[in-house]
């Protein structure tokens, strides 16, 4: 791989969100409505793709959550698979939801909350005093904030050796603010010209255009992208249909919710060019 610029994700790669938006994503729906979904259960939704934004996995986790309230029979399984099959992503997960028995999607629809959803699962992430600063508004629950356990992942020397060989930016579905704070605690200082966020208008992963955006602006004929998600792959895969100038890399990660030869099967089954154990092997795959 002969490249010159390369371009991570935060959340899986850079910090550990074991315990911050997973077990957000996973609280949220059990403060709201009693019951919730496991925590392996939410790789599940990962895989089905479109769900870059924690948020709407969280809501279309709630959805299946409500749905099975409503004694329908499904498992996890079945209603990512079915997620899938609709193309992946939240309104996805509405189609599934509109193919139950006209009453059982009519209560399911009027219970789900979306916006209860988000507010909880931002107070339960940032904590009361970053949910004032960032949403500017008093948290619905108290916590101390899911934010300060997300342990590092990458040393300090292997983010010296990549920006002193490449350039280097970031592409995230993390809001603007949050992934400051995640980048300062690693220790990697980008130009915002570098760093691409939910806030952002271009659309989010798994649609290439703040990857191929990102390496317009650095210049770079020839990217290595890398993720922990199968939208991460397919955000370079997409990337390299779009844009012929350029030589697009994915790269998976085995430090986020894939894992093991399973994780590494995945990756390979969607395309990736490489499979690290994590971002620290990445210096010498490059090499």
């Amino acid at each position: 791989m002969d490249v010159d610029a390369v371009v991570l994700d935060i959340d899986g790669v850079l910090v550990d969100v074991a315990e911050s938006y997973r077990r957000a994503i996973i609280d949220s729906i059990y403060t709201v409505y009693g019951q919730t979904i496991e925590r392996g259960d939410i790789q599940a939704f990962k895989n089905a793709g479109g769900f870059n934004n924690d948020w709407e996995l969280t809501d279309a986790a709630a959805l299946y959550v409500l749905a099975t309230k409503e004694g329908v029979e499904m498992s996890v399984t079945e209603f990512t698979d079915a997620i899938a099959n609709f193309g992946g992503g939240v309104e996805a997960a509405h189609a599934v939801v509109e193919q139950f028995p006209r009453q059982v999607h009519t209560r399911v629809n009027d219970m789900w909350d979306h916006d209860r959803l988000r507010n909880v699962f931002q107070a339960l992430y940032l904590g009361a005093d970053r949910y004032r600063e960032l949403e500017g508004d008093e948290p619905p629950v108290d916590a101390s904030g899911y934010i300060e356990n997300e342990p590092v992942l990458v040393d300090p020397e292997t983010l010296d050796q990549l920006c002193s060989r490449y350039s280097v930016g970031v592409v995230t579905g993390r809001p603007v603010g949050e992934a400051g704070i995640a980048l300062d605690r690693v220790g990697l200082s980008l130009p915002e010209s570098r760093r691409f966020t939910m806030d952002d208008p271009e659309p989010g992963k798994p649609a290439p255009d703040a990857l191929i955006t990102l390496a317009g602006r650095v210049g770079a004929d020839c990217i290595a992208f890398v993720g922990d998600t199968l939208d991460d792959v397919r955000t370079a895969r997409n990337a390299t249909e779009t844009d012929s100038e350029r030589v697009y890399y994915a790269i998976g990660a085995l430090s986020g919710g894939l894992t093991g030869d399973d994780g590494r099967q995945k990756f390979v089954s969607a395309g990736a060019d490489g499979v690290i154990p994590g971002i620290n092997a990445l210096p010498g795959v490059l090499d």
